[in-house]
This record gives structure tokens, sequence and C-alpha cells, in this order.
């Protein structure tokens, strides 16, 4: 299976499973903000990825590897995100998909950040096991900003 067929895939899966989750608090945002989703499907996408951000129209959707969850983890995906929601509007036509292969953490976290996504990725690990699209088997929940 070719690489862009994986993307593809991976595409479709998000979008199959969070497609349909949560429609009344999804309902309830404020205008102009877009809901993050996270997803640790039991086996990660063939990517050379520890982290894979997916955006598409109306959501956003974190996709974190099991074994690299962790709050650095989950930060960096964060930055990364508000940084390219600034810069890139998602495509009217397409969603984008952005791999995060490797990162240096900086140590920035403060005790009270830390703490929030330790406690969202425990959260996340004791959601229950549901069908994640094409991904298979996995969690998924909705991100909270403290």
């Amino acid at each position: 299976m070719n690489t862009y067929t994986r993307l593809a895939l991976l595409l479709v899966a998000a979008v199959a499973c969070l497609g349909g989750g949560e429609p009344s608090s999804l309902a309830a945002q404020e205008p102009g903000s877009r809901p993050i989703f996270l997803a640790m499907p039991e086996s990660f996408p063939d990517l050379d990825a520890r982290v894979v951000l997916m955006r598409e129209q109306g959501r956003d959707i974190i996709v974190l590897r099991a074994t690299d969850a962790e709050p650095e983890a989950l930060s960096v995906a964060l930055l990364v995100l508000a940084r390219v929601s600034r810069e890139r509007p998602v495509p009217a036509d397409r969603g984008q998909m952005i791999p995060i292969t490797g990162f240096v953490p900086t140590g920035e976290l403060t005790a009270e950040k830390r703490a929030h996504l330790e406690t969202t990725l425990a959260d996340l690990r004791r959601r229950p096991m549901a069908n994640v699209g094409n991904l298979g088997l996995g969690r998924w929940m909705r991100y909270r900003e403290r």
C-alpha cells in the first residue's frame, strides 16, 4: 500500500469515526471555534510519525500513538495545531494531514498544564474501545481546554 493510500485511509477513518460524535456539544461551540478531538487507535497507521494532525471542515483531530502519548507529545500537537490554524485555513474541498515525526521537549510545560494534559490522556485511555473507522479499534474523545 503506497503512502498516499495510507494517508487517504487515515483521513477516511478519522472522518468516519468522529463525524457523528457528540453532536449536541458540537452544535454548542462558539462561532468561529473548532472542536478538537483526540484519537488513540490500537494500531497506529504505518506512518513515520509520533502524532498526526488531521484538519477538516468543522473539526481538528489529533491522532496519538499509544506508546508516545505523553503530555509533551500532546502539548506539541496542540501548539502546532494552533500555529497551523492561524497560518493556513482548511481548504473547502479537502482536509489537511500533518504528521509530526519528532520533537524535542522544551520543558516549558507548567505544572498546571502538565497535570491537565496528564488527566486528559488518562481520560482518553479510560474511554471504551470503539471502532475508529478504518483504523480499527481505539479510543477517542473531545479535547477540552481547562
